[in-house]
């Protein structure tokens, strides 16, 4: 309708011009060489009188003729630049059409991707994590849902196939051991599990040469790996050897996860806030070279195998009503102010070390030592013996 109304538009416009140009004419070659010969006209032969009109006339034929070349002139710029916006608005149009075409198509995958996660089939399952892992590779912008969608994965309930195995002790224990079938489903799910870690960790990794906070800067492309402003909300996640090597995160929840394994967090950076509070490390735990832009909660968390800080830079951390159970050390690490007031001891006798063999020594920050409990000599309390925010040499603990 308006292309319509633009063509009829012009049509009179032309119409128009074409009237004016036809007056102007007429004015040049008849009207104005009468007109502006009138005065004076005394004493001119016929001769000079036709030579007046005559050069009139030529100048105002020339006159014309110029303002008709300036009038083309305007004409083709004014239509070169109607064209140039008619390209630009088709192109916009075509752009606007793409676009949609592609969200469209990106959205078609997701849902499908997201659909085939809650197939009962592990195959099924790994290929929805590498497409949704491909598809946000391919558009950063969808990335950080991708990431949402596979912490949400994370942390639906997961009973390993080990949990299931339960030791007949009486009769109707027999009827509730796991059947092949059930551990089958329980390892391959293990499977899909540290797949959608490995490739969370894949694309945590800073760029080599690039510290972890400097490749939060990073522009996100569809060319690195590497993906830049991801946050993780992985509260109440059950995570199996978990390894974030080199990692670069802008913000972590681990409140309440329980770590099963060997969790392996070396050298990698968390510029956001990042609470592992009330989370339980069931194996070994190292955070060596581990830095904490905002600091670290780790209140009420378990640490059932051997915790290792050693160099980790933990900004203003706490540990209080923290619980280890097996050794600690804290080497070198840098903070503004740590707290570990009523954090547990365990298994002060070391139990289960080879008699003779020289039991590991727990290295606590500066400040800290343990208050063995004068009812159990094999646990005590870390108590602090100045202010909380010193930056001293660690120290090791009195027990060893």
């Amino acid at each position: 309708m308006a292309e319509r109304r633009t063509r009829v538009v012009h049509r009179w416009l032309w119409a128009l011009g074409a009237v004016i140009a036809a007056c102007l004419l007429a004015f040049a070659v008849v009207v104005g060489p009468w007109l502006l010969t009138q005065h004076p006209r005394e004493g001119l032969t016929a001769e000079q009188a036709l030579k007046a009109s005559n050069d009139v006339r030529t100048t105002l034929v020339q006159a014309l003729a110029g303002l008709a070349v300036a009038g083309g002139l305007a004409v083709t710029y004014s239509t070169y630049r109607q064209n140039q916006r008619d390209q630009a608005d088709r192109r916009a149009e075509q752009d606007r059409s793409h676009q949609l075409n592609v969200a469209r198509h990106v959205n078609d995958l997701y849902t499908k991707a997201v659909e085939q996660l809650g197939h009962d089939q592990a195959p099924v399952r790994l290929g929805a994590l590498y497409s949704l892992a491909q598809l946000a590779q391919a558009n950063p912008d969808n990335r950080q849902t991708v990431v949402d969608v596979l912490c949400a994965y994370l942390r639906m309930p997961y009973t390993r196939p080990e949990d299931l195995r339960i030791l007949p002790t009486r009769p109707e224990d027999l009827l509730k051991r796991p059947t092949h079938q059930q551990q089958r489903i329980a390892a391959q799910e293990l499977q899909v599990r540290l797949t959608a870690q490995r490739l969370l960790a894949d694309h945590l990794r800073a760029p080599a040469g690039i510290s972890g906070t400097d490749a939060q800067d990073l522009e996100p492309s569809p060319n690195e790996p590497f993906w830049p402003g991801i946050r993780l909300d992985l509260n109440g996640a059950n995570l199996i050897d978990l390894f974030l090597d080199r990692a670069s995160i802008a913000r972590a929840r681990f409140y309440r996860s329980t770590f099963t394994g060997t969790t392996w967090i070396h050298q990698a950076t968390f510029t956001g806030g990042t609470t592992f509070s009330e989370a339980t490390f069931t194996g070994e735990a190292t955070f060596h070279e581990t830095t904490f832009t905002q600091g670290a909660m780790f209140h009420k968390a378990t640490f059932k195998g051997d915790a290792s800080f050693n160099w980790a830079a933990l900004g203003s951390a706490t540990f209080s009503e923290a619980t280890f159970a097996g050794r600690a050390t804290f080497h070198d690490v840098t903070y503004s102010k740590i707290s570990l007031s009523e954090a547990w001891v365990l298994n002060l006798d070391h139990p289960g070390y080879k008699p003779g063999a020289p039991a590991p020594r727990c290295v606590w920050p500066a400040g800290w030592s343990i208050c063995p409990d004068p009812d159990d000599g094999t646990q005590g309390w870390l108590v602090s013996e100045g202010p909380e925010t010193s930056r001293g040499p660690v120290i090791p603990s009195s027990e060893s």
